[in-house]
């Protein structure tokens, strides 16, 4: 297999540490590894090269290219993605944080008295509107069942969290103030600040728990001191890299973005490497996982978000001609069971699913500059007992639009390492391995008949 010789210099040799633990201060499922985007950067890209991640998840492979010197672009369609990624990519030095932390912890000091000085029973936050307590006049989100996660008390209590959040003149300390929140809202039961038991395995189940103001606050500062404690840790790894004070000209983060559709200011084959993992089938609910998070960040409604027929592998190809793509992709086909397809709903769902993958992929392709690689990390999914070889569809797709195919190879994941869902929704239990392919753009850059039919389509 071809490898680039890349010798990154002494500076981001300096930098090379675990970069797990970094990202360890909220949860995020199936969240790409960092072993693997590193290996992917330093493999297939060199010092001040373009990498690009059209999923970029919570961050991963973008940290990991801005520690080894790449330029980095990110995009997401998931909006608490997003927010991840900005930050991550945006740090501070830790004196900074520091400095913020106390002011803003003195802030929520006195917005917690003003509650639990003014607090009665007759309070009931409706969702959309405000709530006046003592002096405070706080912003509920416009969330339909807000009541039946949160009871009155914590419902106030967090959007007093969140109005201070609000309130920073920084924008960058307001979403570490406001991830800071979801992380606490995501975290699993009994330290979740919420009714629900596993919010970020998209499944989740209510259990009616007491919530105390004093505890409250204790929760959520202490994830506040995770939180930029990482930032803090990130920023430290950064600056060994000689990256630290560059960051703006290194990083771009685009959300929400559909990955089917051509990246804004992206040139053609401007691209050393694409890295990322794409989506399942019907397997991560993220829309639905982030709703009890994301609406005390912006206020809005689940329904305001990134609509669920926009995410891939989640959506039902609606008015989609299975039967008429299937048909000019016959490799694909021989991959679906026949059980399957003759269920008209679920097999245009999945042939729906493959036909968004393979919008990426010519996405992909056209921002991808000759002799350029992509990484792929993908799992197969389990559909109604029976095994879809989801890699291979990638490897036929990629093959039939023109792409080099440089390895397929299964990996195994570690236990605790990654966190999927349980259960019959797209796999069968916990993963225990995924596959990596890496994939080449030719050096002569010539369009296959696919290519050309693209093109002209596009």
């Amino acid at each position: 297999m071809k490898r680039l010789q890349t010798f990154d210099d002494e500076r981001y040799s300096a930098a090379k540490k675990n970069l797990e633990p970094l990202h360890r201060f909220h949860p995020f499922c199936a969240r790409f590894p960092s072993e693997v985007a590193e290996a992917a950067i330093k493999s297939y890209s060199r010092i001040g090269d373009n990498v690009f991640d059209p999923f970029c998840g919570s961050g991963t492979s973008l940290v990991a290219g801005l520690v080894h010197g790449r330029r980095v672009v990110g995009a997401d369609i998931d909006t608490l993605a997003g927010i991840l990624t900005e930050v991550k990519c945006s740090v501070r030095h830790p004196a900074y944080y520091r400095r913020w932390r106390k002011e803003f912890a003195a802030k929520l000091n006195g917005i917690f008295a003003e509650i639990e000085c003014h607090w009665s029973p007759s309070i009931t936050p409706r969702p959309g509107s405000s709530v006046s307590v003592g002096s405070l006049v706080l912003r509920v989100p416009a969330f339909p069942q807000l009541s039946f996660w949160f009871p009155p008390q914590l419902t106030t209590a967090l959007a007093g969290i969140a109005e201070a959040a609000h309130s920073c003149r920084d924008p960058h300390y307001e979403k570490v103030a406001l991830i800071s929140l979801s992380a606490c809202i995501i975290a699993k039961w009994p330290n979740t600040l919420s009714y629900a038991m596993d919010i970020d395995h998209t499944r989740a189940h209510r259990r009616i728990q007491r919530f105390h103001l004093a505890r409250v606050l204790e929760v959520y500062l202490e994830r506040l001191d995770r939180t930029v404690s990482c930032l803090g840790s990130l920023y430290e790894t950064y600056s060994r890299a000689a990256v630290a004070k560059k960051l703006h000209g290194l990083a771009r983060v685009v959300c929400p973005h559909d990955a089917r559709k051509a990246l804004p200011d992206m040139a053609d084959d401007s691209q050393a490497l694409v890295i990322t993992s794409p989506p399942y089938f019907n397997a991560v609910d993220y829309p639905r996982a982030h709703r009890l998070a994301v609406c005390w960040m912006n206020g809005h409604a689940p329904a305001d978000l990134a609509s669920r027929r926009d995410y891939i592998g989640l959506h039902r190809a609606a008015g989609f001609d299975a039967e008429s793509w299937l048909s000019m992709h016959s490799g694909v086909r021989k991959l679906i069971p026949t059980v399957i397809l003759d269920n008209e709903s679920l097999g245009r769902s999945v042939a729906g699913f493959f036909a968004d993958l393979d919008k990426v992929l010519d996405e992909m392709w056209r921002v991808l500059r000759p002799e350029g690689h992509v990484v792929l990390v993908i799992g197969d999914n389990m559909i109604q007992g029976k095994r879809i070889a989801s890699h291979s569809a990638l490897v036929e797709l990629a093959r039939y639009l023109g792409f080099s195919i440089r390895e397929v190879r299964s990996r195994k994941i570690r236990g605790l390492r990654r966190r999927y869902p349980v259960g019959l929704f797209g796999f069968d239990g916990p993963m225990t391995h995924e596959f990596v392919i890496v994939l080449e753009k030719p050096s002569t850059n010539k369009p296959t008949a696919r290519r050309e039919s693209c093109g002209r389509n596009r």
